[in-house]
């Protein structure tokens, strides 16, 4: 077993690496947003998003679900991650093959009849980008990935503004943005990642194939559950409201990137160290301090951003689009249970669970599908940000006692439901308007007073970590 500084070093390195690529990205789509709102109607936003919507669904069953079993099998100790590469190229290249085959049924959805070939060409270059991207990430090439990430945000906005504020193309522009900044991934990957020299020493194994096929097969159905969760919502509104609701629901949908650039940054990292943990023993104490300061900071953060979410809303975003920041607190709530059930979550890909996975999403998904059938004809986008809401909950919630089975994690569970109500409370009374800076005063109060030493515990330790490692490169 690693030393217990090494895995903390380790797990901070690779995370202080995936955050300059993660943030610097962030940072620029969140910039993005007063142009697309700026240069785009709510329908033609609403109409654009709906293409990578539909997208998204595809994503899954033709990729076989596998890009999470290229970073798990990719990074132990028991198989050649080339041999992960070619299997992994061969499955997605018959998935390509089958798109294009497809693609012509999709003009039978007027909404996006005249995108079916730009969500052709979106899909196959996202299957291909995913996994070289997950392959530099089981290879371990962490700087690589958040440079070639950064460079692929740059191109996207250099794209963006090139086609919607100077060209003024619209629809078009804004799809063909995201198609080249796929396909310079595609490039960059392939050469600066040895891609070609990799498949060219790459074998053939069958015993591989079915193995990883095996694992990921249950993470399609995962797939299209979160799919549901996140996406489905979209569609109903379009058919059930409008084209400009979507608009608005999907510029709220922005907002709760804040949260997610945590959980992405913090997951990418926290996926590697619990699959090395997992395979060299289990160490608890580890898997606790882990959880204590992230959730710590997640809900530290919901909870600050929920706060100012009105007054920023309303310069952020153009005038059309201003009603929009009233379903940001919730979705900030959503996302902040979903960081809780990402945490959980990476424990399924190195226990190799992966049914569990997909039950847990499942899960999810049944609830949030059911209440927007319910909710949405009758209250609107609010449905579909009360059915986001709840699906969250019940996947942290599920994901949490489900890997407590296999995990021994110190959890106090009284405090952790009492943290899930606290962010819920504030959210609601700052939605609805009503004593929103007193709400957002007292649950801060409340969360501090409940959380503040296990964090501090932690924080200090974590310190004294970073201090020494310094010092080390510092001789």
């Amino acid at each position: 077993m690693s030393s217990s500084k090494g895995k903390y070093q380790s797990l901070a390195l690779n995370t202080i690496i995936f955050a300059i690529g993660n943030i610097g990205s962030k940072i620029i789509l969140f910039l993005l947003v007063p142009l697309y709102t700026k240069c785009m109607s709510p329908d033609e936003y609403g109409t654009a998003d709906l293409v990578f919507t539909i997208g998204q669904i595809l994503v899954p069953f033709l990729s076989a679900g596998i890009f999470s079993a290229v970073i798990r099998f990719g990074i132990s100790k028991e198989t050649r991650h080339q041999d992960v590469l070619r299997n992994a190229l061969l499955i997605i290249s018959a998935g390509s093959l089958i798109m294009l085959l497809i693609t012509p049924l999709a003009g039978l959805y007027g909404a996006i009849a005249n995108w079916k070939w730009y969500l052709c060409a979106f899909v196959i270059t996202d299957l291909f980008s995913a996994v070289e991207m997950n392959y530099l990430k089981a290879k371990e090439q962490n700087k690589l990935y958040t440079a070639i990430s950064l460079i692929r945000t740059l191109a996207l906005a250099l794209c963006n503004v090139l086609f919607l504020a100077v060209l003024k193309a619209g629809i078009p522009g804004y799809l063909l943005s995201t198609i080249l900044s796929a396909l310079l991934t595609m490039v960059l990957v392939a050469v600066r990642g040895d891609i070609f020299r990799d498949i060219k020493d790459s074998k053939r194994n069958d015993a591989l194939m079915k193995e990883m096929l095996v694992y990921a097969a249950p993470l399609i159905l995962n797939g299209i559950s979160w799919w549901v969760i996140h996406s489905s919502d979209k569609t109903m509104i379009e058919y059930m409201v409008s084209a400009a609701a979507l608009g608005i629901y999907s510029v709220a949908g922005r907002i709760p990137s804040l949260i997610n650039v945590i959980v992405s940054i913090f997951s990418q990292a926290w996926d590697i160290s619990s699959i090395k943990e997992v395979e060299d023993g289990k160490d608890t104490k580890f898997f606790d301090n882990i959880y204590s300061v992230y959730s710590f900071m997640v809900f530290l953060i919901t909870i600050a951003a929920i706060a100012v979410i009105k007054p920023f809303m309303h310069i952020y975003v153009a005038e059309e689009f201003r009603t929009a920041w009233m379903y940001v607190p919730l979705l900030l709530v959503s996302a902040a249970y979903g960081a809780v059930g990402s945490y959980f979550g990476s424990f399924y890909g190195a226990l190799k669970k992966s049914r569990l996975s997909m039950w847990s999403t499942l899960l999810g998904a049944v609830i949030n599908i059911g209440l927007n059938l319910v909710l949405i004809p009758v209250m609107g986008i609010w449905g579909a940000v009360i059915g986001t809401v709840v699906a969250y909950a019940a996947i942290a919630v599920f994901r949490t006692f489900s890997v407590l089975r296999y995990v021994r994690i110190n959890i106090n569970i009284p405090r952790y439901f009492i943290n899930l109500v606290i962010v819920a409370v504030q959210a609601v009374f700052v939605s609805v308007d009503f004593c929103g800076i007193f709400a957002s005063a007292v649950a801060a109060v409340l969360f501090i007073a409940l959380n503040y030493r296990s964090a501090k515990e932690f924080s200090a330790k974590g310190m004294s970590i970073l201090k020494s490692r310094l010092r080390k490169k510092g001789k």
